[in-house]
């Protein structure tokens, strides 16, 4: 694989990972701290939210991660 094949490959892995802009980091400041934790009503009214907000996180990982072994088996093919 020459070059130009090599980062043509980087370029198609890296754009498999998702933009960063987790939703989780917003909700979790617009929940108030009461007494130190979270304020479990506001959590409750959120669940739905919060749900979602976990399941693209994890997606954000999983790509991440993909990415990362993608780029090491392209690194040690070159």
């Amino acid at each position: 694989m020459n070059d130009v094949e090599n980062i043509d490959k980087v370029v198609k892995i890296l754009r498999r990972i998702p933009p960063k802009s987790l939703r989780i980091i917003e909700l979790a400041n617009e929940i108030p701290i009461v007494d130190g934790s979270f304020d479990v009503n506001v959590l409750r009214d959120k669940k739905v939210d919060i749900k979602h907000a976990i399941d693209e996180a994890a997606a954000y990982g999983t790509a991440t991660l993909n990415a990362v072994n993608n780029l090491v088996d392209v690194k040690a093919v070159t």
